[in-house]
């Protein structure tokens, strides 16, 4: 049975014309007729075809500049085209299925091969229809997708509970519109901070899942409290340890920020050892420590992931001195780069260590222990809000 179509004829021979009118209507088909290419293309703007049959030689515009300009046209050159070619013109069918259409006819037309031509180019204009079809249903579902996006970020908003899964200086800037993925990668001058915990290995041997996560918790809980309170930004939690960025978002200067990162990191270790003797009076032996690598340098931050995941992120070789300066430190002690160490030589107590040879630098990296402050009492952190 052959499926009902909406047809198309174009030439400017009568007789053909109407020969194939009333073949195609025979079959079921509904079918328009034009004799020339300029009427066939307003009547392709104005109403629906599922098939073309295209003669090729017609006055004024023919059959390939007809079938040039539909293929050109991004709304019809879905449309299948059969061109009708004279039984010895092989060489202007070649052209035309160069071209873009789809099949050929020869005349004298053979009813049987009209048919079979007029069926498969229905066939593939179904089958184009229904990936449309499916086109529009995925788009849809994308948009519902997007919209319950949307608004669960509003309620996210809404509530507060945002700032609880970013940082609190990314969440800000997201809402005020600040961070967009669009607008790249900056070059900044940062101060570092990764921060471990030592002997969680050991705790874990020792305590069931739900205490060492209670414990893991809030440890982070604190250190977390403390490198926000001096306008640190949480890049991120590796395992039992964080890195922190000093200097963006919110931009700050390169002492500033140098000696944020330096306090932050000795309060870490004074917080990690009070919360040591409040987690033993609870009887769990924990001995939390902390050692700390800090370091300023040039770094590249923005915006990095897919489409899936995306982070606020710091890299350069400045974050890798800055996580061995950390993996070189002792237990409960705090290790600055050069750079570091020279913005806040005269506010802190400290001793030089043994250099450190690292992958990719030219010369050993100068570390520093940074023992104390000069004036303990003197500086305060702000808690951020």
């Amino acid at each position: 049975m052959t499926d009902v179509a909406s047809v198309l004829v174009v030439d400017d021979d009568p007789v053909s014309r109407l020969m194939l009118t009333g073949s195609l209507e025979r079959q079921g088909h509904h079918v328009r007729a034009a004799e020339d290419g300029s009427k066939a293309l307003d009547l392709m703007h104005t109403e629906s075809f599922d098939v073309v049959l295209l003669d090729v030689l017609m006055p004024q515009m023919d059959g390939y500049g007809v079938l040039e300009q539909l293929k050109g046209d991004p709304d019809l050159r879905h449309i299948p085209v059969v061109m009708v070619t004279s039984v010895d013109d092989i060489e202007s069918a070649v052209r035309c299925i160069e071209l873009g259409a789809d099949d050929y006819l020869s005349k004298p037309i053979d009813p049987v091969l009209l048919t079979a031509r007029v069926n498969a180019g229905l066939t593939k204009k179904r089958l184009h229809d229904l990936e449309m079809e499916h086109l529009e249903e995925v788009a849809q579902l994308n948009r519902q997708l997007e919209a319950r996006v949307e608004e669960q970020m509003a309620e996210l908003v809404r509530t507060g509970e945002l700032k609880r899964f970013l940082p609190h200086q990314v969440a800000e800037g997201l809402l005020a519109g600040q961070l967009s993925p669009s607008e790249g990668f900056e070059r900044r001058k940062l101060t570092l901070l990764f921060a471990d915990m030592v002997g969680f290995t050991d705790l874990s041997e020792s305590l069931e899942p739900e205490e060492l996560s209670e414990v893991l918790n809030e440890y982070l809980r604190e250190m977390t409290a403390v490198a926000v309170s001096y306008r640190g930004t949480l890049d991120n939690y590796i395992g039992d340890g964080l890195m922190v960025i000093f200097g963006a978002p919110i931009h700050d200067e390169e002492s500033v920020q140098a000696w944020a990162a330096v306090q932050a990191a000795l309060r870490m270790k004074a917080r990690a050892e009070e919360l040591t003797a409040a987690i033993r009076g609870r009887g769990i032996p924990a001995d939390l420590r902390v050692r700390v690598g800090v370091n300023t340098g040039h770094c590249t931050v923005g915006i990095f992931g897919s489409d899936v995941l995306r982070a606020y992120k710091a890299v350069g070789f400045a974050v890798n001195v800055a996580a061995r300066l950390q993996s070189e430190a002792e237990p409960g002690v705090v290790l600055a780069g050069f750079r570091t160490y020279a913005l806040v030589k005269d506010r802190v107590r400290a001793e030089q260590r043994e250099p450190l040879v690292l992958k990719g630098a030219a010369r050993p990296v100068e570390a520093w222990e940074i023992l104390g402050l000069v004036d303990p009492g003197g500086e305060e952190p702000t808690i951020a809000t």
